[in-house]
This record gives structure tokens, C-alpha cells and sequence, in this order.
């Protein structure tokens, strides 16, 4: 079995701040990528909704002989009605950009924390508390937003490291 080895370092508990502050700057920008492919299928079968309902019209009026066509093109249109049931993109999308509001409005909260620990005003008792309170806040939003919880995709945790990473390299001068 491995075990940890613990050092006494006097900034660890900074360090443990610091950290989590990119962790959730990543999570910030990982719901944001999140919404963003989600509006773009809320999108896609908006407007395919609306095309196939028009078109369906159209095609009735113009072809009232071929009710077929218009009677095809108005199915397309229920179908896509019913996977919006199935599929809940609007749901997710909406409680990802309500979830982004919280994890900015968070973020900017623990930059201004950060100040103030980063300069030493802070006992490591204090630090302690407040990143509990950090996670137990992040924990909270996560669970109000998304109570069934929220499949991880790779490819867009791993652009949001990357968006984090180069933000506070532009930021701070950290890598």
C-alpha cells in the first residue's frame, strides 16, 4: 500500500487555495463550452422544427394533391417536437447558463479571497475554512443546477484546462 507523505510546508494551505481557484476557474469555463454545444442543438432542432412546420404548410397549400410530402414533412416536425422529450437539450442548456452565471459570480468572489490570502492577511485556519466553504459552494451549484448530475465530456474538460491554464498565465504569470 503507498502511503502519503505529508511535508510542513507554511504555504500549503495557500497553495491548496490557489489550486482550487484554477480548478474552478476550469469548471467555470468548462459549463460555458457545456452550454455552448448544447445551444447549438437547441438551435439545430428549433430550426428544424420551424422549417419542417412551414414547409409542411407550404407544401399542403401548393401540393394538395401529394399529401404525402406535407404529411411527411409535418411528421419531421413532430418528431422533432418529441426528441426535444428525449433528448432534454433546452433543459441542459438553459441550467448551464444559469450554472455559468453562479461559477463566474463565484469566481470572481474567490479572486478577490485570493488577494487577501496570497498577501499573507490570512492564518492557515482561515484559509481552511474558506475553502470548504469554496468547494461546499461549488457542490451546491452543481446539484441545483444539474440534480442528476452532468456527464463529463473529455474533449471539452480538456479545452477548459487549456482556457483556465492560459488565463491565469495571462493573468498572474502562472503555468
Amino acid at each position: 500500500m503507498n502511503e502519503i507523505e505529508i511535508t510542513s510546508d507554511p504555504h500549503r494551505q495557500q497553495q491548496l487555495y490557489g489550486k482550487e481557484m484554477i480548478n474552478l476557474k476550469a469548471e467555470a469555463s468548462y459549463i460555458r463550452l457545456y452550454r455552448d454545444s448544447q445551444g447549438r442543438w437547441v438551435k439545430g432542432l428549433g430550426s428544424l422544427k420551424a422549417i419542417a412546420s412551414c414547409t409542411g404548410i407550404a407544401a399542403w397549400v401548393v401540393w394538395k394533391e401529394y399529401a404525402f410530402v406535407w404529411g411527411a414533412i409535418i411528421a419531421a416536425s413532430q418528431l422533432a417536437d418529441a426528441v426535444k422529450d428525449v433528448f432534454p437539450f433546452a433543459k441542459q442548456y438553459k441550467a448551464a447558463g444559469e450554472h455559468t452565471m453562479k461559477l463566474d459570480n463565484l469566481f470572481n468572489d474567490v479572486q478577490l479571497e485570493w488577494e487577501n490570502i496570497y498577501s499573507g492577511q490570512c492564518s492557515d485556519e482561515e484559509i481552511m475554512k474558506r475553502l470548504h466553504q469554496l468547494r461546499k459552494l461549488q457542490l451546491d451549484a452543481l446539484q441545483h443546477s444539474f440534480p442528476d448530475g452532468l456527464v463529463a465530456r473529455d474533449a471539452l474538460a480538456s479545452q477548459a484546462k487549456q482556457a483556465a491554464n492560459d488565463y491565469f498565465e495571462t493573468t498572474y504569470g502562472v503555468k
